[in-house]
């Protein structure tokens, strides 16, 4: 554990080496976050302990999803340990550790480190400091987005489109979503195949209006001559379905952020209730969960007002 005064150091040397790569003064900036990182203890950085095991969720819906992802890895194992014939619980399963959350924005800094990298175009170690994130947040999608465009960049369109499509099962919000449809876009497009590009960007717009995204499909249709057409839900599902990418939101995130919201609604957590539903309302813009959605803000307001 951090002293208080070790953690304002830390979020104080991080949001320093922020400003200045915000400020476009990239060098300054790599060797600030780089060397606060190498300031940080083994004891500081521990991942893990005989009892608990250590990550930086940035919400609790990633939470959620890492805890489902443990559970059905150790199902399979039980599973397998059950044909083997083997009885006894494995003492080194790693999941049956409690999970605890670090009390410093780790994965932050080695998201700024990786970015500032990729920057730089030190690639190598992007990919290093952007997995080291990973491993301390291995179910944010927006860390899992900047580690692909790294790879993008060193110009392995296949590897993208791998790695974009590993980021579905833990998408959380339309505009991920949206991201991932675009990066779909962007690989046909290597592939010469427009009219895959332009049904992943209509796709993608359906999720979030993008003006970039707008822009590449009239230059698409501009240089290959393609007339704008309605492009049918049936198309783009037949396209999914032929490269294996995920069809819409992830149903298990889905049926998590609802069922969790639900929960909290019946224990008046009404904060959390919101924060669950409305993951699952943007998801599906269903308007039942609209509905359950301005339930719940009466409730608030009342709470407040009592």
């Amino acid at each position: 554990m951090m002293t208080e005064e070790r953690k304002k150091e830390v979020v104080e040397g991080l949001e320093k080496a922020r400003a200045l790569f915000s400020d476009g003064r990239n060098k300054e900036a790599q060797e600030s976050i780089d060397s606060l990182i190498d300031s940080l203890t083994d004891e500081e950085l521990t991942m893990e302990d005989d009892e608990y095991e250590y990550v930086d969720f940035k919400s609790p819906i990633e939470e959620g999803i890492y805890r489902a992802e443990r559970s059905t890895i150790k199902a399979e194992k039980d599973e397998e340990r059950k044909e083997a014939g083997v009885n006894e619980p494995d003492e080194n399963d790693e999941t049956d550790k409690e999970l605890r959350l670090i009390d410093f924005p780790v994965s932050n800094l080695y998201v700024l480190s990786g970015s500032i990298a990729m920057e730089m175009k030190d690639y190598g170690r992007a990919l290093e400091q952007l997995g080291q994130a990973m491993e301390w947040n291995p179910t944010n999608p927006e860390i899992a987005f900047e580690y692909a465009e790294v790879v993008k960049r060193m110009g392995s369109a296949d590897q993208f489109f791998e790695l974009t499509k590993r980021i579905f099962p833990h998408i959380y919000s339309s505009q991920q979503l949206a991201h991932a449809y675009r990066n779909a876009a962007y690989y046909y497009e290597t592939r010469r195949d427009a009219d895959k590009a332009l049904a992943m960007l209509a796709f993608s717009n359906g999720y979030e209006e993008n003006e970039n995204a707008k822009r590449e499909m009239q230059a698409i249709m501009k240089d290959t001559g393609i007339e704008h057409k309605q492009i049918t839900s049936d198309e783009i599902r037949q396209i999914c379905e032929a490269d294996d990418i995920p069809f819409g939101p992830d149903r298990a995130v889905i049926q998590m952020a609802g069922g969790d919201g639900m929960y909290f609604l019946e224990n008046k957590n009404y904060q959390m209730a919101y924060y669950f539903i409305s993951i699952a309302y943007d998801l599906t813009r269903d308007p039942q969960l609209k509905d359950k959605l301005d339930e719940i803000s009466r409730k608030i307001n009342e709470q407040k007002n009592d």
